[in-house]
């Protein structure tokens, strides 16, 4: 993640509703903390996720810790929320989050060879995708 700490910084977009996104991210990835150290996937998950934000796993609960699951009523209420964010996003700042998001995955997935890990197999829509990827780097620049 040192390659990515300059960019991190060079993006200057703040928004209200990003930084409300950013406390609930804490709230319910503070649900994923094991109480103790002996489930070690859980512990992964809990550290990454603590790290760098992922709003798929973490705010639309889709991670098997979370007991409580959104409707899909909740979930396009949220969806509705990401598409407002990026759409106040400026088009140069939205081009190079892009930039710097297709450089995540592409680095997320060659970790991942030979395993051919899909990131976010439950998402379909490119378009939703990318929000996504976007808000989660938007996420990790918020302090």
């Amino acid at each position: 993640m040192e390659k990515y700490a300059g960019k991190r910084n060079e993006i200057n977009f703040k928004n209200a509703k990003l930084t409300d996104l950013k406390i609930q991210h804490l709230e319910n990835s503070s649900i994923l903390a094991p109480e103790d150290n002996t489930n070690l996937k859980l512990l992964a998950d809990y550290t990454y996720y603590t790290f760098y934000p992922n709003i798929n796993t973490i705010i639309l609960k889709n991670h098997s810790s979370f007991k409580d699951k959104y409707s899909d009523e909740e979930k396009q209420k949220y969806n509705q929320l990401f598409l407002e964010i990026t759409k106040q996003i400026p088009t140069e700042t939205y081009i190079e989050l892009s930039k710097i998001t297709d450089e995540i995955n592409r680095d997320k997935f060659a970790l991942t060879v030979p395993y051919r890990f899909e990131i976010f197999q439950d998402l379909f829509d490119e378009n939703q995708r990318k929000r996504i990827d976007i808000i989660n780097f938007l996420l990790w620049t918020v302090e």
